[in-house]
């Protein structure tokens, strides 16, 4: 059989869908079809059965997953020991993040790194989706948790707060003079149980938001349009010359994490990498901690 063909059956396994397994490997959804089919023909069986919800695995398929995940792991512990040992900062590495985070202040960062290393090319992911570095599908990822797998090396590199902010034209219109006159006020809120939005709670116990989203750049954007109060890291609310940070007592902090694969710590590029976006961090740390 053709072992490849493997890898195109696991990301269908882990994705649920062609389109969806198609984006992760980065190819046509037909390819993965056609290769899945090519795999099915070999192991004479049928994996995958179509359903409302996207392909879900047969009793056969189910049977083959946990020994192909055993396979797909030794290949990467392969790759990553092979490429470990290379010596010139050069190629890829994939950087994965929170949406909001990567794409307002790591994106602009990491874009300046080729100025340093012409031949590093930087694949930035930010995705809501946990990826998994065993893997490689991604040689690092900034988190705002703490991983505790035994073969990821973590190291606590910053600290993001959190703020209330309104649109200062909207602010002119409806001052704000204290906490408890939150509860009368539009509020634009994460979903509940999120750190904001707990916070929020506090702040305006029992208040009803009247915009509410998972996305951090939309409650942004209703903020500047005047559409009420938000909460938003201070390193995004801060440098909007349209929105006023409105101080309030005890603003959350979440801390932020980079890691990577103990395999590839020591490879040149994913450690320029790494030693890049340490050095951003602590030149940054007062912006991030939303300094007065």
């Amino acid at each position: 059989m053709n072992w490849d063909d493997l890898r195109f059956v696991a990301a269908v396994a882990k994705h649920g869908s062609l389109l969806r397994a198609a984006k992760a490997l980065g190819v046509q959804h037909t390819t993965v079809g056609r290769r899945v089919e090519a795999a099915e023909r070999s192991l004479q069986a049928r994996l995958f059965i179509r359903t409302t919800a996207g392909l879900v695995l047969t009793v056969e398929g189910q049977r083959l997953v946990e020994p192909l995940e055993q396979v797909e792991d030794a290949v990467s512990a392969l790759e990553r020991r092979a490429v470990a040992g290379h010596d010139e900062v050069s190629g890829g590495v994939r950087v994965t993040a929170p949406e909001t985070f990567g794409a307002a202040w790591l994106a602009p960062r990491l874009a300046l790194l080729s100025r340093r290393y012409p031949a590093l090319t930087i694949d930035l992911n930010p995705t809501g989706e946990v990826l998994n570095l065993g893997r490689r599908q991604a040689e690092l990822a900034v988190r705002f948790f703490r991983s505790k797998h035994e073969d990821l090396v973590v190291r606590r590199v910053g600290e993001v707060a959190f703020g209330l902010y309104g649109a200062r034209a909207w602010l002119a219109k409806h001052p704000l003079r204290s906490v408890k006159e939150l509860t009368g006020r539009p509020l634009l809120s994460s979903p509940p149980g999120d750190l904001e939005a707990r916070w929020l709670e506090r702040l305006a116990p029992g208040a009803r938001p009247v915009f509410v989203s998972v996305f951090t750049l939309a409650l942004l954007e209703a903020a500047k349009a005047g559409a009420g109060l938000a909460v938003l890291p201070r390193y995004l609310g801060d440098a909007q010359p349209e929105l006023e940070h409105l101080p309030m007592p005890d603003p959350p902090m979440e801390p932020v994490w980079l890691t990577v694969h103990r395999d590839l710590r020591a490879t040149p590029r994913v450690r320029a990498v790494f030693g890049f976006l340490v050095e951003e961090f602590e030149r940054d740390a007062p912006a991030l901690r939303g300094a007065p």
